[in-house]
């Protein structure tokens, strides 16, 4: 009976199958992230929300910048809290992601309310449809930190299985 260990056979499954599964993690972690900004189309608006101390060199981010699916945050307006005097737009800058960064200006370290939309869900619970695409993704993107494991495994796997069918080949009495 002449039997032959696996070889370098078994290598190229296991590279080919563990490049699928990396290919499918990485499609699958970006078809739910997409999938909670696209559920999430509701327009929101907030007035007055009160940044303390508006800054000029890292900025101020809005309370709801990282709510699930929140996105593309549009400026109404923004004024000192003082006095209500409206802050043109050369005193701060506001981006999509909700970055409120002071310019030049006399209102840098004051607080300012300011004045938004975006378009998010008003579920933002982890319950809800949105935090349990975005917990699913999370828990599949942790999941990719165990393939250079299998990798690992499965390469002294091959490399036994290669070591322990040599011995096999002795001559027979």
């Amino acid at each position: 009976m002449n039997k032959k260990g696996q070889g370098l056979r078994g290598l190229y499954t296991a590279i080919l199958t563990l490049l699928l599964i990396g290919i499918v993690l990485g499609i699958g972690i970006y078809v739910l992230s997409s999938t909670s900004d696209a559920i999430s189309t509701e327009t929101i608006t907030t007035y007055n929300e009160t940044i303390t101390g508006l800054s000029n060199t890292t900025g101020d981010y809005i309370s709801v910048y990282d709510d699930c699916g929140a996105h593309n945050f549009q400026i109404l307006d923004v004024t000192n809290e003082t006095d209500g005097t409206i802050l043109s737009s050369g005193n701060y800058t506001f981006d999509t992601l909700g970055l409120l960064k002071g310019t030049t200006g006399i209102y840098i370290g004051q607080d300012v309310n300011v004045s938004y939309y975006y378009t998010g869900t008003s579920d933002t619970s982890t319950d809800g449809a949105c935090g349990v695409m975005s917990t699913t993704s999370t828990g599949v993107g942790t999941m990719a930190d165990w393939i250079a494991v299998i990798v690992v495994v499965i390469a002294a796997a091959i490399i036994l299985g290669i070591v322990i069918s040599s011995f096999g080949k002795g001559r027979g009495v």
